[in-house]
């Protein structure tokens, strides 16, 4: 936790070297809806889990009427999902019976990096929409599973330290006068690579997410 914090501090350091003098910060918030989806027939995927994510994003203008911009910033991510497997396996140092379900509560610090598009102000709000890519690196794995042979155990070896998504997003910044705006929008997140270790299954298991971003521009 002490190097998060560390990591965070430099961040926010190294953004506001660089706000000078066309960089814009927002402090995001996100609740999100997330599942997992695993390419092999004998991994079933269960409900849609919430989540959340917070943290510090930047806006780098690439015109004078700040239309384009590249979108990046330092978020935490607590995501997750569960699936069913309809094969016994040994999962964390553990062997499970056919059909045991395993609840994922996974978290991320993410470095999202996507070009940025706005229009101009209409009534005091511009819209935007956004594209590109999200890196992620795992800080946290828990688990559950069906049959109560663990709940909140530490199942970090089964899940891969990188993951990588594609990013989609609309929305609007509405301006408050002066240089705040509130922004407001919709972002999904496909899944790219495989999280987990394939310790169980030889299997691709991707975490898809869809957020309703939240946050205020300074």
């Amino acid at each position: 936790m002490k190097r998060i914090t560390l990591f965070s501090v430099l961040f926010i350091l190294a953004l506001t070297a660089w706000s000078q003098p066309r960089i814009q910060l927002s402090f995001t918030g996100s609740p999100s809806l997330n599942w997992m989806k695993s390419n092999n027939q004998s991994v079933d995927k269960e409900k849609i889990v919430a989540g959340y994510d917070f943290g510090l994003n930047g806006d780098i203008f690439f015109s004078e009427n700040e239309r384009y911009s590249l979108f990046t910033g330092l978020q935490i991510l607590n995501t997750g999902g569960s699936v069913t497997y309809r094969e016994a396996f040994n999962f964390s140092g553990e062997s499970l019976p056919s059909s045991t379900k395993i609840r994922y509560r996974l978290r991320y610090v993410e470095i999202p990096l996507a070009i940025k598009l706005k229009t101009d102000q209409f009534h005091r709000t511009r819209y935007w929409g956004q594209f590109g890519l999200s890196s992620m690196v795992n800080i946290g794995a828990n688990g559950d599973s069906s049959d109560d042979t663990f709940r909140k155990a530490n199942i970090n070896d089964e899940i891969n330290l990188f993951n990588l998504a594609m990013i989609v997003g609309a929305g609007f910044d509405f301006d408050l006068g002066g240089s705040n705006s509130v922004t407001a929008g919709l972002i999904f997140h496909n899944g790219l690579t495989d999280i987990t270790t394939d310790n169980a299954f030889n299997d691709k298991t991707i975490i898809n997410s869809l957020k309703i971003r939240l946050g205020l521009i300074f």
